[in-house]
């Protein structure tokens, strides 16, 4: 493992525009390197925002720091840019049955059959299937069905997702010892005071020239900040000129006929900004240097405004 990691190391050092970044990401994640192989799949995906398999490995490793949330943002990500990715459709299918919708993982895991190349699909649907049956046929010594969990394996290979019961035990791996299973974990955002609240997208930005800001429908601000190119923080003159901007534009989508809007993107001469409805009546604002590609930036606004839904849930 140290070998191959140091040999995609020094290929993604010639070439940075590798896409041998993926191969390292996941060869770190496998190693148990979960930091270093967070920040070479976000710097890769910097350079190519718009690669399935990327997305992927970025998921399996949000999933393996117990971050599912993310982890089925990216997933979600795979699917719109290759509506037919089998790992994806398979990461999701373990967020849905941790989350006990065991309806939805079936559906799931059902249409990444046809592309299933080592089976893992198949296994992971059979377990699905059995404790949807368990729902109706108890089989526990005291009329319950144990749970069964699907957990992604740390340190096994990509695009296999193990499977686990209850008692750690593996089902189908012909008594493999077991990996513990993963334990989400929950992320608190921080109490709405200025000083905190400002820190609210810090995770989700990847980059000191990327800029994030949730402002209310009276232009003030809610979280995060806004930095000009001189590094001076103008968040709020920014929010007063952003003030109405959402009634703007519902306006403008309604006499066009058009639905409701959901984002806009403007490309200027310094910066590409990006802005999209919010709950309670709030816009979202997300700024990066001119030179970031466009899809990049969509994809920063759709993590952002994730955040900003999660943390205005919490402090409303």
């Amino acid at each position: 493992m140290a070998d191959e990691i140091r040999r995609l190391s020094d290929d993604l050092a010639r070439d940075p525009s590798s896409l041998s970044f993926m191969q390292l990401a996941d060869a770190l994640r496998r190693a148990g390197q979960l930091e270093v192989a967070l920040r070479v799949a976000l710097r890769g995906l910097d350079r190519h925002p718009y690669l399935a398999d990327a997305h992927d490995v970025l998921a399996r490793i949000h999933a393996d720091r117990g971050d599912l949330e993310r982890a089925a943002d990216e997933w979600e990500v795979a699917l719109r840019l290759n509506p037919g990715h089998g790992p994806a459709r398979l990461g999701l299918g373990f967020i849905d049955f941790r989350r006990g919708n065991l309806e939805r993982a079936e559906q799931r895991l059902a249409a990444a059959s046809s592309v299933d190349e080592d089976g893992s699909v198949a296994a992971a649907l059979a377990h699905v299937r059995s404790a949807l049956d368990a729902r109706t046929a108890p089989n526990g010594p005291d009329g319950v069905a144990a749970p069964a969990v699907l957990a992604p394996e740390p340190s096994g290979q990509q695009g296999q997702t193990p499977l686990k019961n209850s008692t750690g035990s593996d089902p189908v791996g012909g008594g493999r010892a077991a990996t513990p299973m993963m334990t989400p974990t929950i992320v608190e955002y921080p109490a709405p005071d200025p000083s905190k609240a400002r820190q609210v997208f810090a995770s989700v930005l990847d980059g000191d020239d990327q800029t994030a800001l949730l402002v209310d429908a009276d232009g003030l601000v809610l979280a995060g900040g806004y930095t000009d190119s001189n590094g001076q923080d103008v968040a709020d003159v920014v929010a007063a000129e952003l003030a109405g901007v959402g009634g703007e534009a519902e306006r403008a989508m309604r006499h066009l006929g058009l639905g409701a809007w959901t984002s806009m993107l403007v490309e200027a001469d310094r910066s590409v900004v990006a802005m999209s409805p919010a709950p309670l009546g709030s816009l979202l604002v997300v700024a990066a240097a001119r030179e970031t590609p466009v899809g990049l930036v969509r994809l920063l606004l759709d993590r952002a405004l994730t955040r900003a839904r999660d943390w205005l849930a919490r402090v409303a």
